[in-house]
Parts: C-alpha cells; structure tokens; sequence
C-alpha cells in the first residue's frame, strides 16, 4: 500500500498535465505517479553512474563502493580491474 503525499502545483503546470492524461487516457494521479517513478530512477541511474566513475578514478576505495551500490559494486569492480589490465597490455605494446 502506498502513502498519500500532497503536493501544490503551478495553475498552468496543471493544466499542462491535465491536457496530456486526457489524451493519453490516464488519471493524473496515474501519470505523476509513473513521472515521478520515471524521474527517481533515472537520477539513481546517474548516481550510479557517478559513483562508478569516482571509483575507476580512485576517487573512492573498493569499500566505499560497496557500501554505496551493494551488488553492483561487484560487477564495476570486475569492469575495473579489466579496463586496468587491458591498459598496461596495450601500454606494453608500446613500449
């Protein structure tokens, strides 16, 4: 069961959402509800994203990672550490 949260809206924002749920046959509770889902998830993603990088960088130990993404620090980890041995491979072939 989900928990009721009250928002204020702008008048004009409204009625912008309004005109859209009426043509794609949703309730507006039904689209901010899928909106806001939308929007959370795509700012996770780039959090994600951005610890991740922090990582390959050195920025933030192996521990760190793990404590901000749990599983999937292991599959950036793997990521990493291949990334890592495919540049001293190549910077081998150099010379």
């Amino acid at each position: 069961m989900g928990v009721q949260v009250n928002i204020r809206l702008d008048e004009k924002l409204l009625k912008e959402i309004d005109a859209l749920t009426r043509v794609l046959h949703l309730s507006r509770t039904e689209w901010l509800r899928m909106k806001i889902a939308l929007a959370v998830k795509d700012d996770t993603l780039k959090l994600s994203e951005a610890i991740a990088l922090e990582y390959a960088k050195g920025n933030i130990s192996e521990d760190e990672l793990k404590n901000l993404l749990g599983r999937d620090a292991d599959d950036i980890i793997y990521v990493v550490k291949h990334l890592e041995k495919g540049k001293r491979y190549i910077d081998n072939l150099q010379g």
